[in-house]
């Protein structure tokens, strides 16, 4: 696959800086559009170029635009400006994200198993080896697919990594915190409180439900626990 000219195009190195979140970011108080400086500047790196495909800042993702969602429209404003402003200052960026995710998908996956776990990884590997021909890679892919007992394993493990990474996302966003739960000082106290809050609300929902899906991978105390991001008292 790296020898793939299409991979070999999208991998020149970039500098880039992958955390251009709001709160790494100054802005003039006189003027803003003037960006005054960067938090956190030693995150930058030179890396592929498809490295930083999936990478779209806080300032530039689309909220839900339901009727009545406050600031919807400026933020899709802000998704549409960040677009443009990559295909024409960021080039090398722009090429990759304009490109199959699925033939990176592997590479950026790899390097994080300390963090995501093998089940990440292994299913990136089974999802290449079934679209290897229509990706269009020569000869057959030499990832060889599980049996059948193993795939049924995965999808159970691949269930609970989806569950804990939408779970991830959707409490960041209530919260209002970094993925990592990140928040400022004035404000720990009340997100140390609305995390419990959900946890026990959670809870709540996960043991008065008498007729849990088959596939549904969250069936107790200990697996919620398990998926949870953010610290909890024992």
């Amino acid at each position: 696959m790296s020898a793939d000219n299409r991979v070999r195009d999208a991998a020149v190195p970039a500098l880039f800086h992958p955390d251009l979140h709001k709160r790494n970011i100054f802005v003039s108080h006189d003027d803003p559009s003037v960006i005054t400086g960067f938090i956190d500047w030693q995150s930058s790196s030179i890396e592929p170029a498809f490295w930083y495909a999936d990478e779209v800042p806080d300032f530039a993702t689309c909220i839900a635009s339901s009727t009545g969602a406050e600031g919807a429209d400026d933020s899709e404003l802000c998704t549409k400006t960040y677009e443009v402003c990559t295909r024409f200052l960021a080039p090398k960026l722009a090429l990759s994200k304009s490109m199959d995710e699925r033939i990176f998908r592997p590479f950026q996956y790899c390097y994080r198993t300390w963090k995501d776990g093998a089940v990440a990884f292994r299913h990136e590997l089974i999802e290449t080896s079934q679209d290897w021909e229509a990706l269009g890679f020569p000869g057959s892919c030499p990832f060889v697919l599980p049996t059948r007992e193993e795939m049924t394993l995965h999808r159970k493990e691949y269930k609970c990594f989806e569950a804990a990474q939408n779970l991830r996302r959707d409490l960041s966003s209530l919260l209002d915190t970094a993925s990592d739960g990140w928040v400022p000082l004035d404000d720990w106290e009340a997100a140390k409180a609305g995390n419990k809050a959900m946890f026990n609300g959670m809870l709540e929902a996960v043991l008065t439900n008498n007729d849990p899906d088959d596939d549904e991978p969250i069936r107790d105390e200990r697996d919620l626990r398990d998926i949870w991001p953010f610290d909890l008292p024992e």
